[in-house]
């Protein structure tokens, strides 16, 4: 080999060096949510809770609804209680300071709220003033672990989880971490980056969202955790005591609870575990609907389940893009079977009242089909109302109520063939 050409080879393997070198430091960017957590001390945590003045709704969550009375959870923060007795005008009563509060549910005239790690038990005989009786101190589980990060609790109790979008560099070589890839998001994001007495009636409870993971039946109350089930005997209103707890879903986890007759149901990102309750106190297990990973609010109205299936870039359950409502057998609950399958276009909550199905769907607002054939609601939906993102709803005596990122929309449907507006509340 002469020196021209040896030199030519040093010259190409110098440039298969660099450019190999090269090739080992490319960078790319993926978009995703990172969530740290938010920690109190014990004692101010304890301290926090406390019943102040009417607030503005900013991220309003779960809703319940009792004796014309609607509770609107703040994400995290508390629980806004508002009059609807006029549903074209409700009215502000008070709210409730709770670090830590996602769920509601009423029982015999007390209102149960979770704060955290407590179960907290507030008198509401008196609705713009409800007086705490008691907290039930680590009556759940605390939540160290959200969407694979993970809090220190020697910190603090752990009250929230703040979410923050980020566009972070990645190694080729090392390829996305999964935990990235587990909270993607669209990169489009980080661009856009009263005075008068009240009072409750205690004889039943009341309505829950199909969101809820509290669920009250028989004098007991129902509350899911990720991979729980916790069962309180609730007939000592004042002091709801644990009886027992079952694990949930090998794979998957649980994210609403709702109660039919001698059954509960834990809708899950897997599937629908379906309990017996001949002994309310101690559930027992009796079969599991399977799905796809999605998100899968679910309800039971006789021998019919509805289930709505969504996911996509952004929820926790899974980025297969199903978006559906599934209609399922439950005539016999050891062996649901699914009856047929309508499209949805982001289904969140449900509600039934008759033959009327209601659906939060998502971007694409409110939408009320005639359900009296369970088979055909596809292609019979009667109202459609776009004007706000829908994530739960409740109907109730004639006034359904929405709720959704955007605010609450209060509607009628007293009328089947003239649904229509009655009011809103958005969110500031």
């Amino acid at each position: 080999m002469n020196h021209s050409t040896k030199f030519l080879a040093l010259v190409l393997l110098a440039g298969l060096s660099l450019t190999g070198c090269l090739r080992d430091k490319c960078d790319m960017s993926f978009t995703h949510a990172r969530y740290t957590p938010v920690y109190m001390s014990q004692e101010a945590f304890e301290r926090a809770v406390e019943v102040q003045t009417p607030q503005a709704i900013q991220n309003p969550g779960k809703i319940y609804v009792k004796d014309n009375y609607l509770f609107v959870n703040e994400i995290g923060k508390g629980l806004h209680i508002l009059d609807y007795k006029n549903p074209a005008n409700p009215q502000a009563v008070s709210f409730i300071n709770v670090p830590g509060n996602y769920d509601i549910a009423v029982n015999c005239g007390k209102l149960y709220l979770d704060s955290s790690k407590d179960l907290l038990v507030f008198d509401l005989n008196d609705v713009s003033n409800p007086s705490l009786i008691n907290r039930v101190k680590n009556a759940l589980p605390h939540i160290t672990q959200y969407r694979g990060y993970v809090a220190d609790a020697s910190k603090g109790v752990v009250v929230d989880w703040k979410r923050e979008v980020v566009t972070e560099a990645y190694n080729c070589e090392t390829g996305i971490p999964s935990l990235w890839q587990a909270n993607e998001v669209d990169p489009t994001e980080v661009q856009n980056g009263g005075n008068n007495t009240r009072s409750i009636n205690p004889a039943t409870p009341g309505i829950a969202g199909s969101m809820s993971r509290f669920a009250l039946a028989d004098d007991h109350l129902y509350v899911v955790s990720p991979n729980q089930l916790r069962v309180f005997d609730a007939n000592n209103c004042e002091a709801p005591a644990l009886v027992s707890e079952q694990d949930l879903f090998s794979g998957g986890e649980a994210e609403m609870v709702t109660t039919g007759p001698g059954l509960v149901l834990v809708g899950g990102t897997s599937g629908v575990d379906v309990f017996d309750t001949q002994d309310p106190s101690n559930p027992s297990f009796l079969s599991r609907y399977e799905h796809v990973t999605a998100c899968d609010p679910v309800i039971l109205d006789g021998q019919y389940a509805y289930l709505t299936l969504r996911n996509g870039r952004g929820e926790r359950c899974g980025q297969n893009f199903t978006n559906q409502l599934d209609v399922i057998d439950f005539s016999n609950p050891r062996m649901p079977s699914t009856l047929t399958t309508f499209p949805m276009t982001n289904p969140h909550g449900l509600g039934k009242d008759g033959n009327l199905l209601f659906i939060a769907d998502g971007n694409a607002g409110l939408r009320i089909f005639d359900a009296e054939n369970p088979l055909r609601i596809g292609g019979n939906e009667i109202a459609h109302f776009s004007g706000m993102q829908g994530y739960d709803v409740i109907p109730a005596n004639g006034t359904l109520i929405l709720v959704g990122e955007d605010g609450i929309g209060l509607y009628d449907y007293t009328d089947a063939k003239n649904i229509k507006p009655l009011s809103s509340i958005l969110v500031e």
